[in-house]
């Protein structure tokens, strides 16, 4: 019998900035957001399956950790 080993742990990134943000695309351009997050995967397989998941988890990176701790 052959069982598939499914993977139910979410995806998880680095969160790398918070508040308001501008980003910068190839279609859109500019685009502003008041309330926003950024958050960055060590791989585009970890991106794919974020959003393929509608989900993720996220460790605080240096700088949102320096921004709480001041």
């Amino acid at each position: 019998m052959r069982t598939h080993q499914v993977d139910h742990k979410a995806p998880r990134g680095i969160l790398q900035d918070a508040g308001e943000l501008a980003v910068l695309t190839e279609g859109s351009g500019r685009v502003r957001h008041r309330f926003a997050m950024v958050v960055s995967f060590d791989s585009e397989e970890e991106l794919r399956r974020a959003l393929k998941k509608h989900r993720c988890s996220y460790r605080d990176g240096q700088a949102i950790q320096e921004r709480i701790h001041e």
